[in-house]
């Protein structure tokens, strides 16, 4: 299985087996300059289908490849939450839920491509008659744009996949998924992904228009150049870069804490307990510290995006170490989905 993960300023590739268990082949990360693409809309279709080729070509993908494809929807285009409906023949589901996700997005619905499947963890407590639906919506014009452009190449493409799955595919193991309250925060490029997993499935996303360009812009140019080296530098240029970044990594805290107040009042039962760190923008200075001030009493941890593949046994190294793997974390997600052949 390949995943690919195509955003605003890079393409991701992750390719794992489709054996049991699925072991690591390749993967690839290659920026993109502005312009290409913009809020998951492609805005130069030619540029980015080299890009797409060049990247294959480093993962040794032919583009006629007989593998399974699965490629990332941006999540600022996409919209997912847990829908409490009456419980009813499943032919009478779709219709219940179009309604419903018309209550919830600010343009039509005929504009918006809807997927939904019925939660049955069993772990939240529903109303009397009522069932949960994980609801997920993409608007038309991004996945027909990213449609389009896979045209020239003949792959077996199995789904288009909003980002937010594919991060809680790889991130959330069997232990966190009994876990309650959990809140991922993705910290991308030009975009901050929120996904909160909850009483055993996903529950709620939401996308931040701030990213890790933004962060980076209070610094001058040779600091973001040291960002690599952060913890060999000097005592002095650690606090001037951290002084700088605090108040970027506070008002992103603010936010998610906005928003983590906002699902919590939904309802008694959700509760945010856990903090998971992925993403590019993860490992920036100051952050932890920023969180850790604005929720009380939560744990907090760097995602690993190969729990789910390199078990805590297993003798060889990471693919990919670490502190880097949290950018793959979509990518990795997406090549961990399962195909029914």
């Amino acid at each position: 299985m390949i995943g690919i993960d195509i955003s605003d300023r890079s393409i991701k590739i992750v390719w794992l087996t489709n054996t049991k268990p699925q072991e690591y082949v390749a993967h690839y990360l290659g920026d993109m300059p502005k312009g290409i693409m913009e809020n998951g809309m492609i805005l130069d279709k030619k540029q980015l289908e080299q890009a797409l080729r060049q990247a294959l070509a480093h993962c040794k993908i032919p583009e006629k490849s007989s593998e399974t494809f699965v490629f990332s929807i941006p999540e600022t285009q996409s919209f997912l939450r847990v829908l409490e409906v009456p419980a009813m023949e499943e032919d009478e589901i779709s219709e219940a839920i179009r309604w419903e996700v018309a209550q919830h997005i600010p343009i039509g619905i005929e504009n918006m491509y809807i997927d939904w499947q019925p939660i049955i963890s069993g772990i939240h407590k529903t109303g009397s008659g009522k069932q949960e639906i994980q609801v997920g919506t993409a608007q038309r014009k991004i996945v027909d744009s990213l449609y389009s452009l896979l045209e020239p190449f003949q792959f077996d493409v199995a789904a288009f996949e909003l980002e937010s799955q594919a991060i809680v595919r790889s991130l959330i193991s069997e232990e966190l998924r009994a876990r309650q309250g959990i809140v991922i925060i993705d910290l991308g490029g030009t975009a901050t992904n929120v996904i909160i997993h909850d009483h055993g499935a996903m529950r709620f996303t939401a996308s931040l228009e701030r990213g890790l360009f933004a962060a980076l812009s209070v610094l001058t140019e040779d600091e973001q150049k040291s960002l690599g080296d952060y913890k060999t530098l000097s005592e002095d240029q650690q606090q001037t870069i951290a002084a700088k970044l605090a108040p970027v990594s506070d008002e992103l805290a603010v936010e998610v804490g906005s928003i983590a107040e906002f699902y919590g009042s939904i309802d008694t039962q959700h509760e945010v307990k856990e903090i998971i760190l992925t993403g590019g923008g993860s490992n920036l200075p100051t952050l932890e510290q920023a969180f850790l001030r604005h929720f009380d009493n939560v744990h907090m941890q760097r995602g690993n995006p190969w729990v789910n593949v390199v078990n805590e046994h297993a003798t060889h190294r990471l693919p990919v170490e670490l502190t880097d793997s949290v950018r793959y974390s979509t990518a990795l997600g997406l090549a961990l989905r399962p195909v029914i052949l």
